[in-house]
């Protein structure tokens, strides 16, 4: 009677065990998912801010280095892009992506997530303040 009793212990042992591991894999799921939409507004308030590209560079960098989104993204090659869109006759709005990758020691690149957004349109933008794609 009392094996029987300590093979039902260790088994409900190993499912709780699982389902520890499941919980905190979402939460840190939860956690980076929510840590790429930050990244991603703050690369479009800053764009708006300094109206352009141009003048946000730094800013985005100094911000990405400090943030700890390269550890999110670091299977990425380019773990944000940012595409300006003409729009005739009004001005450029700026389409920004950031990426996420998570990967498990087991199973590996199990989950990419794209995360986008647009700014408003920025009006004034010379041709030269268009290209955002500078080397990371």
């Amino acid at each position: 009677m009392q094996l029987r009793e300590s093979i039902g212990a260790t088994f409900l042992i190993k499912i709780m065990v699982v389902f520890i591991v499941i919980y905190n894999s979402l939460l840190a799921v939860a956690v980076n998912y929510a840590m790429v939409f930050r990244v991603k507004n703050r690369i479009i308030d800053l764009i708006e801010q300094h109206e352009g590209c141009k003048g946000a560079k730094q800013p985005i960098q100094d911000y990405i280095a400090n943030v700890g989104y390269y550890r999110a993204a670091s299977s990425v090659v380019n773990p944000y892009d940012i595409i300006p869109v003409k729009v005739p006759g009004r001005g450029t709005y700026y389409k920004v992506n950031t990426y996420i990758v998570f990967n498990f020691p087991i199973l590996q690149n199990v989950f990419y997530f794209n995360v986008s957004g647009d700014t408003q349109i920025v009006y004034g933008v010379n041709e030269d303040e268009w290209v955002c794609n500078w080397p990371r």
